[in-house]
Order: structure tokens, then sequence, then C-alpha cells
């Protein structure tokens, strides 16, 4: 009997021991907390007690979707990220405690923090989405780092059941910063209804919002022989049937280079050519003979559909009348920086305003330039076109000027070239493409304006 009594007061005495361990005495003093908020949650600051017992701190919160969330952080850090938000909250509740080397907690603290919106919220709350040249613009800014993305759909037809679903047109990630984009729906319709919905950073969808009835505006191609004019106010362009040169190319509807396909010989360019001296002048004016609402303004280079440009004297080319201008690169040629101005008054100097502008640096590596896929734009083998069938499957190309669809209608627009391209990467010789007095070519213009109804 004595034996048993003496089990039993042994074993009563364990489990004291491992009630009194159940916890240790050290707190979380609550001044040593702080919190801020920040988009989808907050950062809260610790300073943990000089204890060797201790190890940890730890929270426990429930986030915006009701999920328990645990985290830890250690002497290695003075502060923990709390996420799981989405709209804004004041006085979220959270327990803070202490941990020892035996993840055995302290007696648990009550505190509050409060968040901002995040950043699939802030998305959609700064998100405007409205009609644009024959697509729908979206604009955004947001102000901090975030971390989620959007998805856009529009409402139309499902090709697989033929029934009304809502259909994807693109996703991205949200970055800091103002941004926009211009989409284009597959399915056309005279408007759309256009659905965003955004996704936080866990995979959650967070929100979603619908813009009713979107119509893209129209717009239409204006044509040289019923619309408009070309003035060339300063005599720039080289008129010379021979070489076929002359602003005549200009629109003859040769976006790509077809004319001068794979033509070696050095008397056919069938583009146009401006110069010399050409940058920060009117390179031309075109009248539009009444006031219009401009769209859009696309100016083309020849896609590499030759093998070389004329090169100059010094090439051994003596009797080549333009080889000193092509220097054997057509690059150099094209414009980098171009200003469109308007105006209802050509005569007047202080009536132009500026429409539309477009700028890269003249510098910029080939592959980021507008022009990359033109003569001696980059890599002659990845570049070249090598068949007359490979150049009509070709997209061709061009610097778009956009212009605002609440601007102001004008009759006459003035384009100055401010800048052409330096010699591209690797073709950097003093002689290669130098284009010392500043002419500039174009393959092809084009003016679109707003659609009268």
């Amino acid at each position: 009997m004595k034996k048993l009594i003496y089990i039993l007061l042994v074993f009563w005495g364990f489990c004291s021991c491992q009630d009194d361990n159940s916890s240790f005495g050290i707190s979380m003093p609550i001044e040593n907390l702080s919190f801020r908020p920040i988009p989808g949650g907050a950062i809260m600051y610790y300073k943990l007690p000089a204890d060797q017992d201790i190890l940890y701190i730890r929270v426990r919160y429930k986030d915006s979707f009701g999920k328990d969330i645990i985290c830890s952080g250690s002497y290695a850090c003075d502060s923990l990220t709390l996420l799981g938000f989405n709209e804004a909250q004041t006085g979220i509740s959270a327990r803070v405690s202490l941990c020892n080397k035996d993840d055995i907690e302290s007696e648990p603290i009550e505190v509050t923090f409060d968040t901002k919106d995040s950043g699939p919220v802030t998305f959609l709350d700064n998100l405007e989405i409205s009609p644009d040249w024959g697509s729908i613009s979206l604009k955004y800014n947001i102000p901090e780092d975030i971390k989620g993305m959007a998805h856009i759909f529009y409402v139309g037809e499902n090709p697989a059941n033929k029934k009304t679903d809502t259909l994807l047109i693109k996703s991205f990630v949200l970055t800091k910063g103002t941004d926009s984009l211009n989409i284009i729906p597959q399915q056309a319709r005279l408007a759309y209804d256009i659905v965003v919905r955004t996704e936080d950073f866990r995979g959650y969808m967070v929100k979603e919002k619908v813009w009713e009835k979107i119509s893209p505006l129209e717009i239409e191609k204006q044509s040289i022989e019923e619309d408009f004019d070309f003035l060339d106010p300063a005599n720039l362009s080289i008129e010379d049937p021979d070489y076929n040169l002359g602003k005549a190319f200009l629109f003859d509807g040769d976006l790509k280079g077809e004319a001068c396909y794979n033509w070696n010989k050095f008397d056919n360019f069938s583009t146009y050519l401006a110069g010399p001296q050409c940058l920060g002048k009117p390179l031309f004016i075109i009248d539009l003979r009444e006031q219009k609402l401009p769209a859009e303004f696309r100016l083309y280079a020849m896609l590499f559909v030759r093998s070389s440009f004329p090169y100059g004297p010094m090439a051994g080319y003596p009797d080549e009348k333009y080889g000193e201008i092509w220097t054997s690169c057509y690059a150099t040629k094209l414009p980098s920086s171009v200003t469109v101005f308007g105006s209802n008054n050509m005569n007047d100097d202080s009536s132009w305003e500026i429409v539309t502008h477009f700028e890269q640096n003249r510098e910029i590596d080939n592959k980021l330039r507008w022009c990359e896929r033109c003569n001696d734009g980059g890599s002659y083998s990845e570049y070249f076109i090598k068949s007359f069938n490979a150049l009509q499957l070709a997209e061709p190309c061009y610097m778009k000027l956009s212009c605002s669809p609440h601007g102001k209608k004008y009759r006459y627009f003035k384009f100055v070239v401010n800048e052409v391209f330096a010699s591209p990467t690797g073709h950097e010789s003093a002689s290669y493409g130098s284009n010392y007095e500043k002419h500039v070519t174009i393959q092809e213009l084009e003016i679109f304006t707003a659609k009268e109804n």
C-alpha cells in the first residue's frame, strides 16, 4: 500500500511539473510593439525582452477570408509582415506571445492593428476604362509597391457552347506606377461589357468590377487623292524619278518595300528621302482641306528586302549619285523622335499646337527600336527577307503616333523630325551610316481621323 501511495505521489508531481511547463512566466510588453498599415496588411515592429529563454515571438490572427494565420519572428529581425487583407480595415484583433527553446508559449497579449487597401483593391479603385480609337483604353495609377494580378474579360459568345460568357483578353501582374494599355476584343461588336477581376498574391480572387457598353471609337484612313494635300514648305523632298525617289512614294501603298525587293542595283529606291538638314524643320505639312479630329499617324519603314544599300564614293562607287547619303546604311535615316503639330491657320506661327509626339533614344539597342526589323536595323541573318513570299507574309513596321480622342479638330498638321537613329549596334565605325547631313527617309505615311457619322 505504501508503494502505491508513493507511486501516486510521484505521478502527481510529474503532472504538476508538466502543467508548470505549459507556459513560462515572461510575457511580451505591450510597449515593445507598434504597427504600421501597409497595402493588404500591416508591419508589426517588436523588441524582444532581454532573456535567454526567449527564442521567438509569435502572432496569431485571422485574415479577410477567416483563415487562421500564424507568423513568427526572432532576435534576428525587428518586424513581421502581417498580410491577408483586401479592403482597408481598422482594429483587427491579434494575439502575441513569446516562445522558448522548447516551443512553449507565454500567455498571449491582445493587440489590434489597421491595414490599407490591398494592391488588387487599389488597382480597381484607380482604374479608368474608356473608348479609344478602334480599341478600349485602360489607365491606372498604383501609388505603392503591391502584389497581385489583374484579369481583363469581355462579355461575348463562348465558341465552345455558343452561350454568353466572360472571355479572357489579358492577364498581367500589378506593379507600382502609372500605366495604360489598349485592348481589342476578338469578337466584333458595337459595344462591350468589360469585366475586370483582381487576384491577390495567394491566388484568391479579391474584387470584380464591370464597365458596361463601352464602344470603341471608329477611325477612317485619309486618301491623298480625295482627302488631303501634301505641302513641302522647306522644299526638303528629293524628287528624282530616275532613282524612284519622291513624295509620291509616301502614298503608293507599298508599306514594306516590295517595289525594290532584292534589287541590288542602285537606281531603284521606291521611297521618300528628304534633306539635307531636315532636323527641327517642318519636314512636310498635311492639309486635310477641312477641320478633322486626328486619331493616328503611321510612319512606315522599309523592311530588310535588299541585300545592300549603295556605298559612298570612298567605298568604290564614285558614280553613285546617292551613295554618300545612304552610306550603306538605311537605318540612320529613320526618325527616332517626331512631333506633330496642328493648326487651323497655317500662316500663323503662334497657332501651331502639339498634337502628338514619339521619341526613342537615338542610340537605343536595335532590339528596342520601332524599326527593329528594317534594313540594317539588326542582325543580317535574323532580319533579311529571303523570298518574296516571306515578304508578303511579314508584318509591316511603323512608328505609331496616337492622338487623344478628347483633342481638338485641326485642318493642318506639321511633321517635325527632331532626331534620327545612330548606326545600329555593331556598325559604329566613323563612315558606316554617318548621315552627317541629316537626311530623313520614310517608306509610307498613313493618316487616320475620327470617322464622321
